[in-house]
């Protein structure tokens, strides 16, 4: 969509135009022209140009009726070459068009659409750019201010820079009319004030209300259409101001009171594509690729001996307390501690921590609860009782001891990730029965090192299941060692990456994958409560900044917006635009 590009450019063509425009206008002399003809007779093999006919002295300058004359004849001109190319129903522009309209690049703008130039017709902007090219030239026979209204002129920024510090900004600067010329002020306001923040806004609002209006620098980023509104419509520009400042008070619920930056575009809007303008809260987000599983398989060393009488099935989850598998027809337990089991436990061995952690699990585990069990390195009568209960809960013959490798104690419970033997196989200390995952789901990221600072222990995340479904989630373990991979084909190094683990914040869901890619979302920053539209809405103009098309009573208007935060297809807008109203979207394709 390029309509506000065109506008733009449009506009900026004829800015020399609406100066000489507005100075002529308040000449005394009386415009000796009719509008509809050609002020200077043409004459065969009068090659002369339009400033040797009209400088009739010869002298090389122009007196101010001379530069009006200049300027409505070219005026004239320019209405006759629109007619010659494309726009037969163009009528002539005159001076008076532009000061009684209250000047300026919107009163161009109408003038145009008045006089039935479409700026999005493609053919629109390249015949007002040829046919222009002679009112570029105006802007060097503009008369120049006497000493005295330069005087006047200056008196007046003076007065307005006493009146922004008076208003509470105290290091505003006198003008340097000398460095800058015009008003006194150049691109190094920009680098010492944000001329465009709600707060410096206020006070030009206020100052050019009690002084007069005021043309400050803008930033390059902003358009040319949002600069002050120049001299001659001075009471009206600080006027609008203090009202858009007054609107901003107001509830959002209100009308407010925009400033176009193109005249009311007619037409029939049903067809359009639509958004509307709401308010919502911005969340930047990065996401990350993980895994979600148990973890990697790792060995589970035994140390049992004998023939393989049951086993589990790859993906149960063995608790305290229970079996692993069965040899010689006798349990193999699992027992919590980080103790191996390194003899056989029985009523003649010394003691020593590993029958503490023994008879902690006998009563942890529910095997001591008819008798006063002392949890002590010592193997006592009482713990030989205990095994013997042990024992005949599960089925088999009550030794009151425990051989090496019937007890595999582990720091938690285990899941199976695969059983490498089968029924009927003898197996010795050597042979691996198990291997083992985490009894827990929960998912592996590798981060890349120079993003480590997007996470830490004990974030909240969001994870989404390969289904679509988003569950909660909290980083458990963020790896303080960065790993780099090997290309086992090339020998080439990958980039570092760290470990990160992400655990379901409240289980795993019903149903959920045993192992599946997962995204990761973190959540960056959240802007709160801000308008938004899609970023198919925008429109870039030309000279930099962007505008909205808003769906206004009879057709659309160009409107001036200020850009935050971009999420996805959305992106936070600011400016004279409010919550519910509807824009355009550019068509698809």
């Amino acid at each position: 969509m390029t309509r506000l590009n065109d506008v733009a450019k449009a506009a900026c063509l004829f800015a020399a135009l609406l100066l000489v425009a507005a100075s002529c206008a308040n000449s005394s002399a009386e415009q000796t022209t009719q509008a509809g003809g050609i002020f200077l007779a043409q004459e065969d093999g009068d090659d002369r140009s339009l400033e040797e006919k009209v400088d009739t002295d010869g002298d090389g300058e122009m007196s101010e009726e001379e530069i009006r004359v200049y300027a409505t004849e070219t005026l004239l001109g320019f209405s006759q070459c629109m007619r010659d190319n494309g726009f037969p129903d163009f009528t002539d522009l005159v001076l008076e068009d532009f000061t009684e309209g209250g000047g300026g690049q919107g009163r161009f703008l109408a003038l145009m659409s008045e006089r039935g130039v479409n700026l999005t017709d493609a053919n629109a902007i390249p015949t007002l750019q040829s046919c222009g090219e002679g009112l570029q030239d105006l802007q060097t026979f503009a008369p120049q201010p006497s000493d005295d209204e330069l005087q006047e002129q200056e008196a007046l920024v003076l007065e307005f820079a006493a009146c922004m510090r008076e208003g509470g900004l105290e290091d505003w600067p006198d003008p340097d009319f000398a460095a800058n010329g015009g008003n006194g002020y150049g691109p190094e306001l920009l680098q010492q004030f944000d001329v465009q923040s709600d707060e410096i806004q206020d006070a030009i609002a206020a100052c050019q209300a009690e002084v007069g209006a005021l043309d400050l620098p803008e930033d390059d980023s902003e358009s040319d259409d949002d600069s002050a509104d120049d001299d001659s419509a001075g009471d009206e520009a600080a006027a609008e101001a203090t009202d858009d400042a007054a609107d901003e008070a107001q509830e959002d619920t209100e009308p407010i009171e925009r400033t176009p930056i193109s005249p009311v575009i007619e037409g029939d809007t049903s067809d359009l594509n639509k958004a509307t303008v709401t308010r919502r809260d911005l969340v930047q987000s990065t996401t990350l690729a993980g895994t979600l599983g148990y973890g990697e398989e790792r060995p589970f060393p035994t140390n049992t001996t004998g023939i393989v009488t049951a086993l589990p099935t790859e993906g149960d989850t063995i608790e305290f307390g229970e079996a692993l598998f069965y040899v010689d027809n006798e349990p193999v337990l699992l027992f919590e501690g980080d103790i191996p089991q390194y003899r056989r436990f029985d009523i003649n061995m010394e003691d020593g921590p590993d029958v503490e952690q023994l008879e902690a699990n006998l009563v942890e585990f529910g095997f001591a609860e008819d008798v006063d069990l002392t949890v002590d390195d010592d193997f006592s009568s009482i713990t030989r009782d205990v095994i013997e209960e042990l024992q005949i809960d599960f089925g088999v013959e009550d030794t009151g001891r425990l051989e090496l490798g019937r007890v595999v104690f582990s720091p938690t419970p285990v899941r199976i990730g695969a059983v490498h033997v089968e029924l009927g196989q003898s197996i010795t200390p050597q042979v691996n029965v198990l291997s083992i995952t985490e009894s827990d789901q929960r998912i592996t990221v590798d981060l890349d090192a120079d993003d480590r600072s997007l996470v830490s222990a004990g974030d909240s995340v969001d994870i989404e299941l390969p289904d679509g479904t988003v569950v909660p989630g909290e980083i458990t373990d963020v790896a303080a060692v960065a790993t780099r991979t090997v290309n086992p084909q090339t020998g080439e190094s990958g980039d570092a990456t760290i470990e990160v683990t992400v655990n379901f914040a409240g289980g795993p869901p019903p149903d959920a994958f045993d192992a599946a890619p997962v995204d990761i979302i973190v959540t960056d920053e959240v802007t709160a409560g801000v308008l938004t539209v899609p970023v198919p809405a925008l429109v870039a103009l030309s000279g930099g900044g962007h505008a909205v098309e808003l769906i206004v009573e009879g057709g659309t208007q160009l409107i001036g917006v200020e850009l935050g935060d971009f999420v996805d297809d959305i992106v936070e807008v600011s400016g004279d635009i409010q919550e519910g109203d509807t824009v355009v979207m550019a068509s698809a394709g």
